[in-house]
Parts: structure tokens; C-alpha cells; sequence
């Protein structure tokens, strides 16, 4: 069974989140060699490396020890991206926390910011802070407890019922860490202790410092250039880059982390940490493109990233093991044919926890996302986050531009179909166009998935400028830019729609499967898919031949589509709808309605096997 991590948030709060943004460029956003018009991210050309697509050997699956009924989630067929650094092959993404808590209403463990460091030095010598991203802590601490290998925390720096900020402090030891309770003990995260700095960024700093906290230094940019594999810089309240680092960034990284040992710029606990200016700078964070840079194992978390047209641009060379969690990101003047977050030939990449928020200018291109990944980004993870209110025209795109190397056309070597991309436990919600867009991708190669999210309020329009657009919750094109055709099964399951395609075009509906590579269906599982108005079900451009599924609950627009099996055609009974309550009331025909999937928890950390059968849609009741 998958073991789920869900939200840093309270069921209410879940319910008012919002969404990703990202968009397949549509057949007339193509130029006549099928080459997308948007490159990577804005970044220019010649940025990046040729791959290999399928010659180099294992899979490098994200993997989440659990099948979903159609196939384990390690089985991909075709081989990894082969970047010339590595970056494509190598070990897969493991999604799982390592063991389920033996209770039912027990603290849940998502996510933590780190995921390694060392157990001295830094605030008062205490060794790094780490942020656990859950469910059910507590509103205080009172008597709870956590432990990182067993040993206790040092000292504890923040503690809500949905974060908590703990410094590991020298009892710590590499395994576990896990939040004790009164109720019982949490699931635990991994942790490994290493060597490595920690250097501090204060606004009482001097540049001519040591880093140390005791000495700290006054600016990001001087910090993030003196640091090296396994170091951790936390930047203090009140620090900020606004003003050109270079390359049009405010703050701009060329140097690599390891695998073992990467590199970490984060907010200590609770204070307010900004790179970027929303109305200046083109970037916040930028990795830059020059051939050969990778800026590889970086961790960014709890910043407030801002910028004119990305906040967070992740270009270069290849760039490789990445977290960004739980990081404030908004580009409200944002236009043009990247995103608020894009990242393009990245690979193992998690993107955890963040509010994606008021970005986009009015009227902005179709060709503009909240998030993008694309040209080649595989291996990629994407959970817990809040998107939402933002005037981009997609929330989450997976898009593989080429970029014409070295040459547009048949001999380019980038562009390929993306895989091995797991969406799961977002909210996303207030956006024109469409919420998730799977757009060039090949399942056979590693999965596609996307389950435990809600989505609603998307697909409203209206037009960009540059032309319609498609309005649905999740939407499969099955375009292809450079390479064959996917193939395989997109899984959307126990997923929450709701008031998706009121645009009302062919291209609206909750969910949209166009006529591209005819061998990549669309597979729907326990969703639960309500349309008010009368708001169809699938668009009416959908090829229904190129959908299957069981066990969904329809709602609003009459009977499911008839070429599913098990169509559940009733009102789910929502707790409260007209304030985006969308857990189950009950007698909810959806409790206990679903199939197996191999799913563990819910989006909130509910376990799914609290019943004899799982529940549709996001939430188990």
C-alpha cells in the first residue's frame, strides 16, 4: 500500500487553496516543424545538452512502493533520459514515508524541508534546523516530542498543528524522524546526519563576516557564492535581494551540491525572507543558462520568491535534485512563454508545499504558467501545494519544448516526451484555463499521475489574446514535439473536481483527452467529477475511445460517460459546498465506493484503510 503524505494545512484551510498553473502549447502554438514557439523558460537558445532518449538503461522511476491497479509504479519500458551528466539515469525518486502509523488519528508527516545535515554548529551550535510539513501536531507543544534517529531534538522553534521547526541537535542519528504525541507516534521521514557549515544572512550582517551566526553576513548573493556541497545557509527576518545580482536575477546560483551533500538556503523559522521584485527584475531566483552550468542539489524552502516574469527559474545545464518547499511564489506582472516557476532539463526534482499565488498579468499569453516544466524535465514530484487566484492561463503545465539543438527540426536533440511526473495532494483552483495539463508525455517510459488533488473554479476563461485555449480540471493533448508518440496509460485517480469548463467551448469540460498518439489513454479511478449548469463531463472534442476507467461518481451534467464501467450517477453530499467543503458528509453514496488503488492516505492524512473499501475522490471520510 502507498504510503501518503498530504497537506500542511486543516481540512478548511485545504478547501479554500488554490492551483499550479501550466499549458501545452496547443497545435496552433507550433511552428510548422512542431518545434513549441516558447523555449525554455525564457532562457535563450543554445541553453542545454542533446539526450539520448531511451539508450541509456534502467528506469529512474519516481516510485511509491505501490501499484494503482494498472501496473507497479517502477515498470516504465523505455529507458531514461540519458542526459550527458547522468542526470536522466541513476536511482528513482522514492515518494513513501518509510512506516505507517499504527493508529488512526495520529500526527502525519508529509514532508520536511531537509532531508540531511549535520548536528552542530549553526544557532547556538545546535546543528540544523529542520521543518516537518504535516497533519494533527497540535496547536502547541505541551508534552509532544521529536526524534531524529531516536534521539531527541535539541530544541524546538516553531510548533502548529500543521508545521513544526525543530533543531536536531547532537543526540541526532541518520533515520527517522518522527513526532510523538499523546494520540501515538507519527510516521517517520528520513534523515540522514552528515558533516557540512551552517552559515547565517542577517540584516545586521557584514559582508566582511565569517557567516557564522555569531558573525553573520549582510547579503544572500555573498552567501550563496562562498558556500559548497552539504552547507546551509539560513537567512534571518528582513532579509532581502531586490536589486540585480546578474544575468536580470536577484540572486543567481552556478554552484553544485551532491547528492550526498547538497546545498540549502532557507528562512529560519518564521521570518519573512524575500528574493526578487515583482515590479523590477525579470527573475528571483535564477539558475542560469550557460552550457555546462548544472547547479545541481539545491535546496530552497520558506522564501518569499518574487519576480517580474519567473520568481523561480530553474535553466542551465541540466539541474538535477532539487527541493523547493514551502516557499511563497507570485509574479503578479508575469507574461510571456514560461512560468512563475519553470524548470526546464531538470531532473529528480520535488516541488512540495508551496502557495503558487496572484500571478499573471491581465490578459496574459496562453503561452504563461503558475508552474512549467519543461523541455525534458523528468522524474519530477509535485505535492501539497496551494495554487491559486493567479491570471496565468494553466496551473500545472508539462510541456517538452525543443530548443533547437543543434538544429530545429529532425536533428534536434531535445524536445522529447516527458515521464515518471507524479501530481498528487494540490488544491488548485481559480484559474482560466485548465488546472493540470499532462501535454507531452509517455507513460510507458515511467508514470503519469495525478490523484488525491482538488480542483475547481478552472476552465472559466475567458480567450487569452493570443487565441482559445482549453478549459478542464486535467487535460491530455498527446502532442509529441521531437521522438515517438507516448504510449501507456495516464492514471488520474481519487481526484475531487468541481465547477470545471464553464468557458463552455468544445475544449471544456472536467476533463479533456484530445486525438493525439491514439495508443496513450487516459485511465479515471474513483474521482469524483461534479459540474454545475450542466457543465459537461468531458469536452466535446474528447476522443471517448482514448479514456477508460471504473468506479466514479458523475454529478450535475446526468450519467457518466457510458464507455466507463461502474459510473456512480448521485450527489456526493460534500460537508459544505458553497465554502468549498469537499469532504464527504455522511451517508455520501462515495464512502466506501471505490476500488483498490494502492493509495494509503488522503489528502489531509486520513488513512484509506480505515474502511473496508476506499472512498472517491480527494478526501476519505
Amino acid at each position: 500500500m502507498r504510503t501518503m503524505r498530504n497537506r500542511t494545512m486543516s481540512v478548511l484551510v485545504v478547501a479554500t487553496l488554490v492551483w499550479l498553473c501550466g499549458c501545452p502549447l496547443t497545435i496552433d502554438e507550433r511552428d510548422d516543424n512542431g518545434n513549441g514557439i516558447g523555449n525554455d523558460n525564457g532562457n535563450g537558445s543554445g541553453n542545454g545538452v542533446g539526450n539520448d532518449h531511451g539508450d541509456a538503461d534502467g528506469n529512474g522511476n519516481i516510485n511509491d512502493n505501490g501499484g494503482t491497479g494498472g501496473g507497479s509504479h517502477d515498470d516504465g519500458g523505455g529507458g531514461d533520459a540519458g542526459n550527458d551528466d547522468g542526470a536522466g539515469g541513476g536511482e528513482s525518486i522514492d515518494i513513501t514515508g518509510p512506516d505507517l502509523p499504527g493508529e488512526p488519528g495520529v500526527a502525519r508527516v508529509f514532508f520536511s524541508d531537509l532531508i540531511s545535515g549535520p548536528s552542530s554548529g549553526g544557532f547556538n551550535e545546535a546543528g540544523a534546523i529542520v521543518t516537518l510539513h504535516g497533519n494533527g501536531f497540535g496547536d502547541q507543544r505541551g508534552g509532544s516530542t521529536v526524534t531524529v534517529g531516536g534521539g531527541q531534538a535539541a530544541d524546538y522553534l516553531a510548533w502548529s498543528d500543521t508545521r513544526i521547526a525543530v533543531q536536531i541537535g547532537s543526540d541526532a542519528r541518520s533515520g527517522d524522524i518522527v513526532v510523538h504525541t499523546g494520540a501515538g507516534d507519527s510516521n517517520g521521514v528520513p534523515f540522514t546526519v552528515r558533516e557540512g557549515h551552517i552559515y547565517c544572512v542577517s540584516v545586521d550582517g557584514d559582508d566582511g563576516g565569517s557567516g557564522t551566526f555569531a558573525d553573520p553576513w549582510a547579503s544572500l548573493p555573498v552567501a550563496a557564492a562562498a558556500v559548497g556541497p552539504g552547507d546551509i545557509i539560513y537567512a534571518m527576518d528582513g532579509v532581502a535581494a531586490v536589486s540585480e545580482h546578474y544575468a536580470e536575477a536577484a540572486l543567481a546560483l552556478e554552484i553544485d551540491g551532491t547528492e550526498e551533500a547538497p546545498i540549502a538556503l532557507v528562512a529560519f523559522p518564521d521570518a519573512t525572507v524575500t528574493v526578487g521584485d515583482p515590479g523590477g527584475l525579470q527573475y528571483g531566483l535564477r539558475v542560469v543558462p550557460p552550457v555546462g552550468v548544472h547547479t545541481s542539489y539545491w535546496v530552497i524552502a520558506g522564501l518569499r520568491l518574487r519576480g517580474r516574469t519567473s520568481a523561480l527559474d530553474l535553466g542551465g545545464d541540466g539541474a538535477v535534485g532539487w527541493r523547493v518547499v514551502g516557499n511563497d511564489i507570485s509574479c503578479p506582472n508575469g507574461d510571456g512563454p514560461t512560468g512563475c516557476f519553470a524548470a526546464s532539463l531538470a531532473t529528480h526534482l520535488r516541488f512540495l508545499g508551496n502557495e503558487v499565488h496572484d500571478t499573471g498579468v491581465l490578459g496574459a499569453s496562453k503561452q504563461y504558467h503558475a508552474v512549467y516544466f519543461t523541455t525534458d524535465s523528468v522524474h519530477i514530484e509535485v505535492g501539497w501545494n496551494h495554487i491559486h487566484d493567479n491570471n496565468t492561463c494553466r496551473a500545472i503545465q508539462f510541456h517538452s519544448s525543443p530548443l533547437c539543438l543543434p538544429d530545429c527540426g529532425p536533428r534536434d536533440t531535445t524536445g522529447f516526451n516527458q515521464y515518471d511526473l507524479i501530481v498528487h495532494d494540490n488544491l488548485i483552483h481559480g484559474d482560466a484555463c485548465d488546472g493540470i495539463v499532462f501535454a507531452t508525455v509517455d507513460p510507458s517510459q515511467g508514470p503519469v499521475e495525478a490523484y488525491n488533488n482538488v480542483i475547481y473554479d478552472v476552465g472559466h476563461g475567458p480567450d487569452p489574446p493570443d487565441g482559445a485555449a482549453n478549459y478542464a480540471g486535467i487535460y491530455v493533448p498527446g502532442y509529441v514535439n521531437n521522438g515517438p508518440e507516448g504510449t501507456g496509460v495516464v492514471e488520474v485517480y481519487n481526484n475531487t473536481f468541481y465547477d470545471c469548463g464553464a468557458r463552455g467551448t468544445s475544449t471544456a469540460g472536467a476533463l479533456a483527452r484530445d486525438e493525439y498518439s491514439p495508443a496513450l489513454l487516459l485511465r479515471l479511478r474513483n474521482n469524483i467529477v461534479v459540474q454545475p449548469d450542466g457543465q459537461p463531463y468531458l469536452s466535446e472534442n474528447t476522443r471517448t475511445e482514448l479514456i477508460t476507467g471504473e468506479h466514479n461518481l458523475w454529478f450535475g451534467d446526468g450519467p457518466g460517460p457510458a464507455a466507463l464501467s461502474g459510473n456512480i450517477d448521485a450527489d456526493p453530499c460534500f460537508v459544505d459546498l458553497p465554502n468549498r467543503d469537499f469532504r464527504l458528509a455522511e451517508g455520501s453514496p462515495a464512502v466506501d465506493a471505490g476500488i483498490d488503488v494502492g493509495l494509503g492516505w488522503d489528502i489531509i492524512g486520513a488513512g484509506r484503510a480505515a474502511h473496508s473499501a476506499t472512498d472517491l475522490g480527494a478526501f476519505e471520510r
